[in-house]
């Protein structure tokens, strides 16, 4: 399996997109400038940075007369912060304390840099950081935006009423009344000379550092608007400055939501201009094709099965696909050669050349790296709990599944379920039209809102033919399916019948039907699902307690049976004691050979 978060490692051919990044913010006649990572969650945008981070970090020292100076990198996580601290003040806390380690690496400008971060201090205690945003555009002093409200809000979207503007300069007063007490007169600090102070202090630091200060800011569409856009304002308020570079990443339709939100104005034109106003230079994640998702996933499968070949394979998969303009590509015999030839390995690759197409062009999953790489941890996990249950479910099988399961919806995947457990003309409703023999079975109502998806998904590598293969699959994929409720969730007739049917000791027992007969189908369900956590550890060489209930339950609710079914599948016959074994085969819930 695979970590879930961004990688330093170029799976998908970003590394151009990173170089264009790390030549424009070190390009000193563009500088200062903005520029936007932007992309869906998933799409890569974290990695992007990764990325660019690295190769900054080998111009580190490297600095010539176009370059602005040698980087000062500076990371900020704008989500981190929300809701434990003003992420405007954390974002220039961060940027101080890092200007501090690099005088003090560099052994000069130490005081400087120290009070600069005195500054940063000041306008925290202040909340000065948190108002100047707006409120200097409004000739606001600091404090008043935290106390004005709505009436701010409407101010930025040019409907103040007379009664709020009153009220604005009634608490501005108040304000200022408040700063003169909390500054010493001998000090004589106000707002707009700190302001001033500061990014002449902090342009000076910047020259005397001979250094090019580059922020990345990363999820800030994760936080809500006021953060997202304030944030946005700290930064071209206190930081846009000669010898400095911001690149943000993030959901350019999330920002644009947050802009509307924060403004409290719908406009679009507006709110494209404020975002064009922030973001000098919008570059867009790539699209991923079939191409480089079977790039990516060869990458990933080879991580794990030849991780010291990786470096060799990765250096042919990029090649192969910067040069695909020319027709260039890859296969899996060349890769696998190049990993060490082994079976396994090969074997997967075979798979990621199926699955490419598919998860590439899938609704619910169009290319996008997280997902496919979520796919598989799940795929990779239910292959091992089948092999500690000595199941035989190949990857291939429960991969296919698996994308159905992304790609419709819990009714559509109940009803696949439903199928392979039942076994009804499952093989002619899954088989692709070429392979069917006779007319076309009615397909489930629940499949009607996927149904091309389905028809391409039908016809996708392996092909089911047949339902008592796919049974052990599917119980392992029964994570998607109702879940289970707890004891504590049961209604108390439910729960004094999984205590009675716990005890039923023969499938003809006349207590035991009336016990099952007596209860709601929603109860049966949930009576069936507690019964099957009772016997999941049972002993099945010998008594099982519960099993006769549930043979009870499954005679009387279909939907019950199903579940008992997919539960019994993973049961290994040979293990089972032989009367509980013809009691299942007989009631259709296992089938021995």
């Amino acid at each position: 399996m695979w970590r879930d978060s961004e990688s330093d490692q170029d799976f998908l051919n970003f590394t151009e997109v990173a170089d264009q990044i790390a030549t424009l913010a070190t390009t000193a006649n563009l500088l200062p400038i903005s520029i936007g990572v932007f992309g869906t969650w998933g799409t890569g945008k974290s990695t992007v940075i990764k990325l660019v981070e690295a190769q900054l970090q080998k111009q580190a020292g490297k600095a010539g007369p176009n370059t602005g100076g040698s980087p000062i990198i500076v990371k900020f996580d704008a989500w981190l912060y929300q809701g434990f601290d003003d992420a405007r003040a954390a974002l220039m806390e961060v940027v101080a304390s890092q200007l501090i380690r690099t005088a003090e690496e560099k052994k000069t400008f130490i005081d400087k840099a120290k009070s600069f971060a005195g500054r940063v201090n000041y306008f925290r205690g202040l909340g000065l950081i948190a108002d100047f945003g707006i409120g200097m555009a409004l000739g606001i002093p600091p404090g008043l935006l935290t106390r004005a409200g709505s009436a701010v809000s409407s101010a930025v979207a040019g409907s103040v009423s007379e009664e709020q503007y009153d009220g604005l300069k009634k608490d501005a007063g108040e304000v200022k009344r408040g700063l003169s007490e909390l500054i010493k007169p001998s000090e004589k600090r106000t707002p707009p000379t700190e302001i001033e102070s500061f990014r002449r202090e902090f342009g000076e630091l910047l020259t005397g550092l001979e250094s090019t200060l580059i922020l990345f800011i990363d999820n800030l569409d994760r936080c809500l608007p006021d953060v997202a856009i304030g944030t946005l304002e700290a930064i071209r308020l206190f930081l846009f400055m000669p010898r400095t570079a911001f690149v943000i990443a993030a959901d350019e339709d999330m920002i644009r939501h947050s802009v509307s939100k924060h403004f409290d104005d719908p406009n679009a034109s507006h709110v494209r201009d404020y975002l064009d106003k922030v973001i000098q230079v919008p570059l867009r994640v790539p699209q991923v094709g079939s191409e480089d998702l079977r790039a990516y996933m060869y990458s990933l499968f080879v991580s794990l099965e030849a991780p010291d070949k990786l470096d060799v394979v990765q250096a042919r998969l990029m090649s192969a696909l910067q040069k695909g303009w020319k027709g260039e590509s890859f296969d899996r015999t060349e890769i696998a050669k190049l990993a060490g030839d082994q079976p396994e390995l090969l074997n997967k690759l075979a798979i990621a050349d199926r699955l490419a197409p598919m998860m590439a062009s899938a609704p619910k999953i169009q290319g996008n790296p997280r997902i496919v790489k979520r796919l598989l941890n799940a795929i990779s996990l239910r292959q091992l709990l089948a092999a500690n249950r000595g199941m035989n479910v190949d990857f291939a099988t429960l991969a296919k599944l698996a994308i159905f399961e992304r790609c419709t919806d819990g009714p559509a995947t109940l009803a696949l379920f439903q199928l392979v457990m039942e076994g009804k003309d499952v093989e002619k409703l899954l088989l692709p039209p070429d392979k069917q023999k006779g007319a076309s079975p009615e397909f489930p109502k629940d499949w009607a809102p996927h149904a091309e998806f389905i028809a391409q998904w039908r016809a996708m590598d392996p092909i089911f033919d047949s339902a008592a293969k796919l049974r052990p699959a599917v119980f392992l994929s029964r994570d998607v399916m109702a879940p289970a409720r707890s004891r504590s969730d049961l209604t108390d007739s439910a729960r004094e019948a999984v205590a009675a049917l716990l005890k039923v000791d023969g499938i003809n027992s006349p207590v035991g039907k009336s016990i099952v007969d007596g209860l709601k189908e929603a109860e049966r369900q949930s009576v069936m699902s507690a019964l099957i956590e009772a016997m999941r550890d049972a002993d099945w060489s010998g008594s099982v307690p519960g099993i006769y209930g549930a043979l009870l339950i499954a005679e009387a609710s279909p939907e019950a049976k199903v579940e008992l079914k997919a539960f019994a599948s993973a049961l290994q016959p040979a293990e089972i004691e032989k009367g509980i074994r013809y009691l299942l085969k007989r009631a259709n819930i296992l089938e021995v050979k």
